[in-house]
């Protein structure tokens, strides 16, 4: 069991508001000769924090505050980001830069349904809820070192609450309310190896493993459950006799769960890429749709729920043999989107109307040895558009090249992407794109085999 252990408020000044007020302030401050770093659009401002509120670099910060740019990212959201080892928002709706936690370890960001809470991995793997304006912070103690890929905490899509997978040696799910004392939801063999939220909220679907013999693990058995949030007994949806099953989340339609399977319980074979499947909770087989690696960032669907987007194709390699694929809820029919044989598309992203999607496009390197270093590959990434239907697809140039995953934005009408460091904002009309913030400190990072997770430093809440 653990407990929630403590609640502290941000010090005053660790907020900053841009309002007509600040700006008064800026303008004093630029007539006295300090610096206010200009940005490459007209009449917005990237402002050092400390800066305007004339302190030095807090905490012995090495890099600085964050460089923001409030205008660009007006009405457009928040974005949640990791700077210098301290968590911060950049509040479009507010104008606001608010500072989250003090200098350590912080990672897999994750975001509440409403945007009211932020729920993240802090010093010494300890979960932490804030509140997204930092007045509220709670260490939730005793969760254990978390699984790379596992999703271990997830946020109810109905409701301000948590499901939690705290130890990994019982792995029950645990539901936690912020300020609230957590409550045990499950009591299970082995434990939950992975779990998901219903869209809405009142279940949640989980994985656990049957009592095996030790000399026998290849034949161990998977069982797929849901259980009422609320409280009762399991229901069992899916049995997997001699397989593992990960689960890739609940049809938005609330007619299936998605799930892949890895016969054998092969660590290899699931990072090679598994069958990803569909079972329907009304009862019947699981339905084969394709075969992916197993990154829930690579499985976005429509706003409707009537269409998820997959990067489909095997190997572990993301910089190979690796394309879009469209499944319809509706008719179970999944087909390959149409592509250019020499190149792969990834981390697609669907727009607010479902009506576009964007992904990443690079070179096809199954044919090339040697030519490129993963380095040399991922600075030829470059950003697309197409149609729903995946007609109609062309380039966004003026983005560049060497980007990370992009994201539509809440209005529509433009893209948010990284490349060296900086999150930026583009038109998806064209034009020249906007930085949002930073460079980032100590952000050239790779990923294992080319793959690296936005959720690890920086979320954007759109909704």
């Amino acid at each position: 069991m653990f407990t929630l252990v403590y609640i502290f408020r941000l010090k005053e000044g660790d907020r900053l508001s841009f309002t007509m007020s600040v700006r008064i302030i800026i303008v004093s401050l630029i007539a006295t000769g300090i610096l206010v770093f200009q940005v490459g659009c007209t009449g917005s401002q990237t402002v050092n924090q400390n800066e305007v509120t004339g302190r030095h670099y807090i905490d012995g910060s090495t890099a600085g505050p964050p460089q923001v740019n409030f205008e660009t990212f007006r009405d457009q959201g928040k974005i949640a980001f990791i700077w210098d080892g301290r968590l911060y928002v950049l509040n479009g709706d507010s104008g606001t830069l608010d500072k989250l936690s003090e200098p350590g370890e912080a990672g897999k960001l994750k975001w509440s349904a409403d945007g009211q809470w932020l729920a993240y991995i802090g010093e010494d793997n300890t979960l932490q809820i804030v509140n997204s304006d930092g007045s509220d912070l709670y260490e939730v103690a005793g969760l254990h070192k978390l699984l790379y890929n596992a999703p271990d905490f997830a946020w109810s899509p109905a409701a301000n609450v948590l499901a939690v997978v705290p130890d990994v040696s019982k792995r029950d799910i645990y539901l936690i309310r912020p300020g609230k004392p957590p409550r045990q939801l499950t009591d299970v063999y082995t434990g939950a190896s992975s779990f998901c939220w219903a869209p809405d909220g009142k279940t949640i679907a989980y994985v656990d493993t049957l009592p095996y013999d030790p000399n026998d693990p290849v034949n161990r058995v998977d069982v797929l459950h849901k259980i009422p949030v609320e409280g009762g007994e399991p229901a069992r949806l899916y049995t997997a006799e001699g397989a593992a099953i990960r689960l890739a989340g609940w049809q938005p339609d609330n007619k299936g769960v998605l799930f892949w399977l890895s016969p054998g319980h092969s660590a290899s074979a699931m990072a090679d890429g598994l069958k990803l499947y569909t079972l329907p909770l009304s009862g019947g087989k699981p339905q084969a749709i394709i075969t992916t690696l197993i990154y829930p960032e690579w499985l976005t669907w429509s706003n409707d729920g009537t269409k998820l987007l997959a990067v489909a194709g095997s190997g572990r390699e993301i910089w190979k043999n690796k394309s879009l694929a469209l499944f319809t809820a509706q008719t179970g029919s999944c087909v390959n989107l149409p592509q250019t044989s020499d190149s792969v598309r990834l981390y697609p992203d669907w727009s607010a109307k479902g009506d576009m999607f964007c992904f990443l496009e690079a070179p096809d390197l199954s044919n090339v040895n040697g030519e490129y270093s993963i380095s040399d590959w991922r600075q030829t990434r470059s950003l697309g558009i197409a149609n729903a239907d995946g007609t109609g697809a062309r380039p966004l140039g003026e983005a560049g090249t060497g980007l990370g995953r992009p994201l539509w934005s809440r209005d529509g009408q433009h893209i948010v992407y990284l490349k060296d460091s900086i999150v930026w904002l583009i038109d998806i009309s064209g034009g020249t794109p906007v930085r949002i913030m930073g460079p980032f400190p100590g952000q050239n990072k790779y990923g294992q085999q080319g793959y690296i997770s936005w959720g690890d430093e920086i979320a954007y809440f759109r909704d």
